[in-house]
């Protein structure tokens, strides 16, 4: 049994199977679902990407499912690291097709990005 670090959900004791039988699930209920407009997957701003991020991207990339990118936390690194944050996350959203090209950094503490992100999702609902 090893650990398995469930994007948004910390970790959890799974065997390869059973993480293999969870991506299964996310797939099949991602795919074919032409009024799921856009996924939208919180990256922290203060740590680098994890192997699952680039797992759960690659995932919504092979289930033909547009994402967008939003770094959480925003308010806490300077702002060149932002900006750094930033560029590294957009350019690795460029190496996947299904990925929306802008990249939004938020602040819940601020409320930095939130009305930003909040026009993105209000675009969505037309």
């Amino acid at each position: 049994m090893t650990l398995v670090d469930m994007p948004g959900y910390g970790y959890a004791k799974a065997n390869r199977e059973v993480k293999e039988d969870w991506q299964g699930m996310m797939f099949d209920f991602l795919r074919g679902r032409p009024t799921l407009r856009r996924v939208l997957l919180l990256l922290d701003a203060r740590v680098e990407l994890k192997e699952n991020d680039r797992e759960a991207m690659a995932l919504l990339n092979r289930a033909a499912v547009i994402f967008q990118l939003v770094l959480t936390k925003g308010d806490v690194p300077k702002p060149a690291a932002l900006a750094a944050k930033r560029a590294e996350v957009e350019a690795l959203a460029g190496t996947f097709a299904a990925a929306h090209p802008v990249v939004l950094a938020t602040s819940s503490g601020t409320g930095a990005g939130i009305p930003e992100l909040r026009a993105a999702l209000a675009e969505l609902a037309l």
